[in-house]
């Protein structure tokens, strides 16, 4: 019976259990490196409006190859006439909350204070939070402040550990909305399902003829840690700025 997928298992034995894994050392040989898999995979998503960034530490869970966001246009502006970068990580105490106290805020963020009255005091002066005195405290309440990116997508680019990867994908459960393995080769049945069973997608680079192909897509996801949503967001924003022009924004 013939395959539902784009490739014949049978001819490209990849990521199963010897003795089929001596196949797949074969395919691995020629293919090119992961580092320029990387390279590629971000000039992908670069060319469709992603802001990218790679090899990014994402709060507590490691680094992920590839992020790529897309800003909104609106998010983006105000973020030029800022004189300050956002901290997502004090933001994020103030979402849909009430007014809160600085000493509040640095119980949750567990930073110093100092730091963190500083923080304020800059994202007030640019506009995203507002302030108030009362009897020698000062609170601090959410006033224009969300989440600049409508999308996020995460891609995974180092192919020999990809198995490896999907078994910790449930430690980025709700900061993305979708996420893909890419891979320079045809892969077999099972890690196809495997990834369909986790709501992965897949993509294949041809290196010759230099395009993508979307294999498997992605299942979209819900964002629903803000957090480190938020904090994905305002550092790729803060990164593509330094190689993106001001006035194409």
């Amino acid at each position: 019976m013939q395959s539902r997928y784009l490739f014949q298992p049978s001819k490209y034995l990849t990521f199963l259990k010897p003795p089929f894994f001596y196949f797949s050392v074969n395919i691995l040989s020629s293919a090119i490196s992961e580092k320029s898999l990387c390279v590629a995979t971000a000039t992908y998503f670069s060319s469709q409006g992603y802001f990218v960034s790679r090899n990014l530490e994402v709060q507590g869970l490691g680094p992920i190859d590839i992020v790529c966001i897309m800003p909104r246009l609106s998010d983006l502006k105000k973020r030029v006439k800022s004189k300050h970068f956002v901290s997502p990580a004090i933001l994020h105490s103030l979402i849909n909350r009430g007014w809160m106290s600085t000493e509040e805020i640095v119980g949750e963020t567990g930073f110093d204070f100092n730091f963190v009255n500083s923080a304020l005091e800059d994202s007030y002066k640019d506009g995203w939070i507002s302030k108030k005195k009362e009897n020698e405290t000062v609170y601090w309440s959410n006033k224009e402040y969300r989440v600049p990116s409508k999308d996020c997508i995460m891609a995974h680019c180092r192919y020999r550990d990809s198995m490896e990867f999907l078994e910790t994908l449930s430690d980025f459960d709700g900061c993305y909305n979708k996420i893909y393995v890419v891979f320079p080769f045809p892969v077999d049945e099972k890690f196809i399902d495997l990834c369909a069973e986790k709501g992965v997608g897949i993509l294949l680079f041809y290196e010759k003829a230099g395009y993508f192909k979307e294999l498997l897509p992605s299942e979209i996801q819900e964002v629903t840690n803000l957090k480190v949503y938020a904090s994905i967001s305002e550092i790729i924003i803060k990164e593509n700025f330094m190689y993106r022009s001001i006035d194409s924004i």
